[in-house]
């Protein structure tokens, strides 16, 4: 292999050669360059939805050794990902800049993780492709401080009456594509569908496979009756059900049956109207996604809960079971059980 070097770049003369995170050639060809009209940059959430420029980038298009259309694409990573997850944004063609206005740049900076309100860093470099040849510029490093974008979107379902303007909503802390919440699902139509306002402009259904999401596709469905996080990823458009705290025991079915609970939204309480079982001695406990890695028992006092303490005795019943209503508070530590 015979790499010779050119001015800032290399040039492969005889085989190909690359260099990661930095230049990288296949075939006679000289990496461009990228810079930027501000190495720190401070966003504005004033300038939000102003058509300004917070900072322009500049390329100095790569040289393939003869005339070609190249396709330009400016990539940004956070430091220390090696380009793993890199965003890439086209540039069009011929053009030589590339303006970023705040609320780009601000979206940019949150998908790719930086903090808000605190200076990160985030690295620029310019890759160039011709064919199957693609050479990659040295980075850039800017220092950029985001605010905080937070968006939402609505889930409309049997649960709640089909209606997105009074939908509970999964929320995206920094606008990053990735929206989380827990819903609490009722009654025994388990469909829903996901929308991106308070309207059926625009809803995400059910995908081509189980776990992904469509904006053509038909209803959702929910895995069964209690509150769920719901994860959607807009970008990739998968949706996850994760079960969150439940109940299990002899007194409520089984130790092998999970009893999902609800979440009270209001004092982050989880609570739950079902039928017990007991002898005077079945006992019941709580637990966390249905597993036990995380689970509540009987505390120290009448009324409050320890992490994997022992089991949690229900009085003796009518021989088909009474209804009870259970909440717990896992901040608390505390827990209700009322006879209904």
């Amino acid at each position: 292999m015979l790499c010779t070097a050119l001015g800032t770049g290399l040039v492969l003369m005889l085989a190909s050669c690359k260099k990661t995170g930095s230049l990288a050639y296949m075939g006679n060809a000289t990496a461009g360059a990228v810079t930027a009209s501000a190495n720190k940059v401070v966003l504005d959430v004033s300038k939000m939805t102003v058509a300004d420029t917070s900072i322009l980038f500049t390329i100095k298009s790569a040289s393939f050794g003869y005339d070609a259309a190249i396709t330009n694409e400016l990539q940004f990573d956070s430091v220390g990902d090696n380009w793993a997850k890199a965003v890439g944004v086209a540039m069009d063609a011929g053009a030589s800049k590339l303006p970023y206005s705040t609320y780009k740049l601000n979206s940019l900076a949150l998908k790719l993780g930086l903090p808000v309100n605190a200076a990160g860093q985030v690295l620029v470099r310019l890759k160039s492709t011709v064919s199957t040849v693609t050479v990659y510029s040295d980075p850039i490093t800017l220092t950029v401080t985001p605010f905080s974008a937070a968006s939402s979107v609505y889930v409309p379902g049997a649960y709640q009456g089909w209606s997105p303007a009074a939908a509970d909503s999964l929320v995206s802390e920094t606008s990053n594509g990735i929206y989380a919440g827990v819903i609490n699902f009722t009654g025994s139509d388990f469909g829903f569908k996901i929308t991106t306002a308070k309207n059926w402009t625009a809803a995400y259904g059910q995908g081509s496979t189980a776990g992904t999401v469509s904006l053509s596709g038909g209803n959702l469905t929910a895995p069964g009756n209690g509150g769920y996080l719901l994860t959607l990823n807009t970008d990739l458009l998968t949706l996850a059900y994760t079960p969150q705290w439940s109940v299990i025991g002899d007194a409520a079915g089984g130790w092998s049956t999970d009893t999902q609970m609800y979440l009270n939204k209001t004092n982050n309480s989880w609570y739950v109207t079902m039928k017990l079982t007991s002898d005077g001695t079945k006992t019941i406990k709580f637990r966390f996604k249905n597993d036990w890695g995380t689970n509540l028992g009987a505390g120290s006092g009448a009324g409050t809960l320890s992490s994997g303490g022992g089991n949690i005795t229900i009085p003796a019943t009518a021989a088909g079971g009474d209804n009870y209503t259970i909440s717990i508070n896992p901040t608390t530590l505390t827990y209700t059980l009322v006879k209904i």
